[in-house]
């Protein structure tokens, strides 16, 4: 802030409107990175000196994201994408996927979340939270509870559509 030199009144200087994207302006600040420090009184100054720099930009919540992913190094950017990759497990449905395809991706997402899927009966939950609502009516119908079962039961039921499709 500046003072414009009648009495107390203070104008806040805010910089010039730009053609350079948010990132660009938040870069040439030379922000600090953060390695993932486990200290509280790091991570607590970091976070003070960046949100600084949002305020001064003047920076919405999509920017600011952006802008704080590039300044994450070391174990704060594993933490990250490890982050993401979890996300993506949490948020997966089968939409236009084969089943076949579901389950791949589902099981290569699973291997990014194994607090969210540790045992067989809690990746059966996560797995039916994403599969058409047909097929989840179908498994739910019958007694299977974990994966393993859930996968057998959607298998044969696949393969009882197949026939039905053939009678027709």
């Amino acid at each position: 802030m500046q003072n414009s030199g009648r009495g107390r009144e203070t104008v806040q200087v805010r910089p010039e409107p730009s053609s350079e994207g948010a990132y660009e302006r938040f870069l040439k600040m030379n922000p600090p990175e953060f390695d993932g420090s486990t200290d509280s009184m790091v991570a607590l100054k970091w976070f003070k000196a960046v949100k600084a720099f949002y305020d001064y930009l003047q920076l919405d919540d999509k920017d600011r994201v952006t802008c704080a992913i590039f300044l994450l190094t070391k174990t704060a950017r594993i933490w990250w994408d490890a982050t993401k990759k979890v996300k993506e497990f949490i948020e997966l449905r089968q939409g236009n996927m084969s089943v076949q395809e579901y389950i791949l991706k589902f099981e290569e997402r699973c291997q990014f979340a194994p607090y969210l899927a540790s045992n067989d009966i809690e990746m059966g939950e996560h797995f039916l939270r994403g599969v058409w609502a047909e097929i989840k009516r179908d498994v739910q119908m019958s007694t299977a509870a974990s994966y393993k079962e859930i996968l057998e039961k959607e298998r044969i039921v696949n393969q009882d559509e197949k026939k039905i499709e053939r009678e027709r």
